[in-house]
């Protein structure tokens, strides 16, 4: 009877091991030229932005459908579909586009908000955060009547060296920040550090549903963002982005983008 229950189990954790996630087949490769920054929406749709400033759209079979030269956008973001926000930390401006980057709306960002707006993003209800690099605070700020409504600081002594951060998110009530050199740090809405993603040289972080997916040493990673788990897919060498949906991965390095079939398997 033992030997039963031994065979059994074995049997379950190799049926187990042979769920896990993989690249699916692949449907074509996309000719890139210099890539700064990526993402997606909700609709599947890719975006790309070279290091000449050039943002091209692909729809999930990696047809171009639009782009948009010269933005010099720090900051895009997507995922509020039609709605494609940018941000130009250098003019400090807030642009917003229609899904095909038709109907361009140019904002100045109220200087009384922030000394050195770094990063700003929207959130789903229609507020915007931003990054105060003078302070290191966040603020989340109503655009229609300049009000303030939230702000904390970063405990910046938790880092060995002063943070660059090069991304800011908000996602299921939590904020995100990327700083390259250690990792992905995640708050709560009023500011409570609720985890640390260690992981240094990291270009870009995405979701998937309830999961925060990053590319590192030549694996996506999935963090499970209740759960706190992390499982992954192994990908070739070379590659420095990853963009996740339910039906497609994109996974990029500077002169070109492998699309991949994907089919997730429940957990």
């Amino acid at each position: 009877m033992r030997c039963k229950w031994i065979f059994v189990l074995s049997f379950l954790l190799l049926f187990h091991a042979g769920q896990a996630q993989t690249l699916g087949k692949k449907i074509k490769d996309i000719k890139l030229k210099g890539v700064s920054q990526v993402s997606v929406d909700r609709l599947g749709n890719f975006f790309v932005i070279s290091k000449s400033g050039v943002i091209k759209k692909y729809d999930p079979q990696g047809k171009e459908l639009a782009s948009l030269k010269n933005p010099h956008g720090t900051l895009l973001e997507p995922w509020f579909h039609p709605i494609i926000f940018i941000y130009n930390k250098n003019k400090q401006t807030i642009s917003t586009y229609g899904r095909n980057f038709e109907n361009a709306k140019i904002t100045p960002l109220d200087p009384a908000w922030a000394i050195e707006p770094q990063l700003v993003c929207p959130t789903n209800d229609n507020k915007i955060w931003i990054y105060d690099g003078s302070d290191a605070s966040l603020k989340k700020v109503n655009p229609l009547t300049q009000e303030v409504m939230v702000e904390f600081s970063i405990d910046t002594t938790q880092f060995k060296n002063t943070p660059h951060f090069t991304h800011l998110r908000e996602y299921q009530s939590m904020l995100f920040l990327l700083d390259p050199e250690s990792g992905i740090y995640i708050f709560n809405n009023i500011g409570k550090r609720v985890h640390h993603i260690q992981a240094s040289g990291l270009l870009h972080f995405n979701f998937f549903g309830e999961e925060l997916y990053y590319l590192h040493e030549n694996k996506i990673n999935f963090f499970d963002l209740y759960s706190e788990e992390t499982t992954t897919i192994p990908v070739d060498a070379g590659f420095q982005f990853a963009l996740v949906t339910d039906e497609r991965i994109l996974v990029i390095q500077q002169k070109k983008g492998s699309l991949y079939e994907f089919n997730p398997q429940p957990k």
